[in-house]
């Protein structure tokens, strides 16, 4: 990297969380996942509260917290997401954050790359400032997962989805972490993996989305192995390619933060290719979480800097993945732990739950 970008802060929003146990009891999740998955509850959203203004509270938090270096100001405002935001046509949930914010002068944008959208995003921003295109920047995510169009506990294989939102300042000025590297990819051969043989529509479908079925099918035509296989090959491709950039070795990395999927799905698709063990990861913290749609990797940084999980000098790498197939990949050095007050992803959890 040429100019330097640094992460200036991070929050999240996240909502009292429900019991996995219970889902069970309810005939809401099925047994077999949850020994599998290893989720103990999910974070819920029980009353009106809308998606964008989910990470509307995200992103004033993370400004709160950025406002010694950036004052307020932000020059691009990137939303990612995974589910509804709110309106069905032609509208953009982007725009409304910044006006909530009462932002002015900047560019607010959309991102939908599933899983991995929180960190494309990340990468767009850090592109805008790297390029002198601004000073600062804000990254956000949101998602609320319901039916009747999503099922949380069934809609897909290995993962269970919780509501919450994220928000991360960027900035050239300075901040608690630098972003030494970032860098994406994308292995469109693994594109089937989302759409299955399912054939295009003219508009949205009045139907629970089941998730399943695009990735049953698509095994069913080329294996299991295959896109293991794949897949393993993208992710190891891109950590080497940003690793090379700065001469680091996955040993180096105090935590190496992905995204939280179900125990099972995170060994076969992150730990094992990678060669990493669990504890390094924040994998015990997304039992409780589940899969923030396209914001886990920023939660994860707010976690780790909230509850002191580094310290000065470490090295943490994000790995993410999602739809497309695509993978986003960043190393952070950790220049100082501020002191925040407000661990913003501590949230109420169930009475059959404790940390």
């Amino acid at each position: 990297m040429t100019a330097p970008v640094y992460i200036t802060s991070a929050a999240a929003w996240i909502p009292p969380a429900e019991s996995a146990r219970e889902a069970v009891a309810e005939g809401k999740y099925a047994a077999e996942d949850f020994e599998e998955n290893k989720m103990l509850c999910l974070p819920v959203v029980a009353d009106e509260t809308s998606v964008p203004d989910m990470a509307a509270y995200a992103a004033r938090r993370a400004l709160d917290r950025a406002a010694h270096v950036v004052g307020g100001r932000l020059d691009a405002l990137v939303h990612a997401s995974v589910y509804h935001q709110g309106r069905d046509y032609c509208w953009t949930s982007g725009p409304y954050i910044q006006r909530e914010l009462g932002i002015t002068g900047a560019f607010a944008v959309n991102v939908q790359q599933l899983s991995n959208g929180g960190m494309v995003a990340m990468d767009l921003a850090v592109s805008q400032l790297q390029a002198g295109r601004g000073t600062s920047a804000m990254v956000t995510t949101s998602d609320r997962f319901c039916l009747p169009g999503m099922d949380r506990w069934r809609g897909a294989y290995g993962i269970v989805v919780g509501d919450g939102a994220t928000a991360m300042v960027l900035s050239t000025a300075g901040g608690f972490a630098r972003v030494h590297a970032i860098g994406s990819y994308t292995d469109a051969s693994l594109e089937p993996l989302h759409r299955g043989n399912h054939p295009f529509t003219t508009s949205p479908q009045p139907k629970v989305d089941d998730l399943r079925a695009p990735k049953k099918s698509y095994l069913a035509k080329v294996g299991k192995e295959s896109v293991m296989q794949r897949a393993e090959v993208a992710l190891q491709d891109i950590v080497g390619s940003v690793l090379d950039k700065t001469g680091h070795k996955l040993d180096d990395f105090a935590k190496i933060l992905m995204p939280n999927m179900g125990h099972g799905l995170m060994t076969a698709q992150f730990l094992e290719p990678l060669g990493i063990t669990a504890d390094r990861s924040l994998m015990d913290w997304g039992r409780y979480t589940g899969h923030l749609g396209a914001g886990d990797l920023l939660a994860g940084v707010a976690r780790v800097v909230e509850k002191k999980l580094v310290r000065e000098g470490d090295l943490v790498l994000l790995v993410s993945a999602g739809g497309g197939y695509s993978l986003t990949v960043a190393v952070l050095e950790i220049e100082s732990v501020p002191e925040w007050p407000e661990a913003t992803t501590d949230f109420a959890l169930p009475a059959d739950v404790t940390e």
